[in-house]
């Protein structure tokens, strides 16, 4: 082997070792890659997991507090409409009392919002028509000593249920409606709590 060919060989040799030495630092730094984007991929992948998981309880939270505002509404709207139900119940009967029973809670009526002077009492032309002959004497008997007397208006207000009682320019307004309307809230209040509180609904 002549001197140049062993220093082509030498540089061959070189060259080799060179290579295998790169190629060798070239697999280990592609491993350290790959197990680095394994380990990156593992974490993305566990943190998504985890997020999905929070944001499915979250959800499932979110679901269920809706549902149970939702059912609490419907409760409550039942509530009202049973206590609005006993109520235009309520004021059906009153004003489909038999005759005798219908006028003696009028005349508790009169009796509570009477003022002294002449009153005249009107009527809607139902229950005008169903008034007792004696009404207005046996009434007037009941505020004999005092300075309240009444007449009846043979003129009908259109008016369902109750009367209306006029002083001169002084209007009071004992009809069921007006009477109803006045205290209503707390009616529904005590009827709210009569039916749900007591026991515990």
């Amino acid at each position: 082997m002549t001197g140049i060919e062993k220093i082509v060989m030498k540089i061959e040799d070189d060259c080799k070792a060179t290579c295998d030495e790169i190629i060798t630092q070239a697999q280990n730094e592609a491993k350290v890659i790959l197990d680095n984007a394994q380990i990156a991929a593992e974490k993305a992948k566990k943190e998504t997991i985890e997020a999905a998981i929070i944001k499915c309880k979250t959800d499932i939270e979110l679901s269920e507090s809706k549902a149970e505002h939702e059912n609490k509404k419907a409760i409550l709207a039942a509530k009202i409409r049973i206590i609005n139900e006993i109520i235009d119940e309520s004021m059906q009967k009153l004003k489909n009392l038999p005759d005798v029973e219908y006028f003696n809670v009028i005349t508790m009526l009169i009796n509570r919002y009477a003022q002294n002077g002449r009153g005249v009492l009107h009527f809607s032309k139902k229950y005008l028509d169903r008034l007792p002959r004696d009404f207005e004497t046996s009434l007037n008997k009941i505020f004999t000593g005092s300075e309240k007397s009444f007449v009846i208006s043979n003129e009908s207000l259109p008016i369902d249920g109750g009367v209306v009682i006029v002083y001169d320019d002084i209007e009071q307004n004992c009809t069921f409606d007006s009477l109803l309307n006045a205290s209503l809230d707390e009616i529904k209040d005590e009827l709210y709590q009569e039916i749900f509180m007591r026991d515990g609904i």
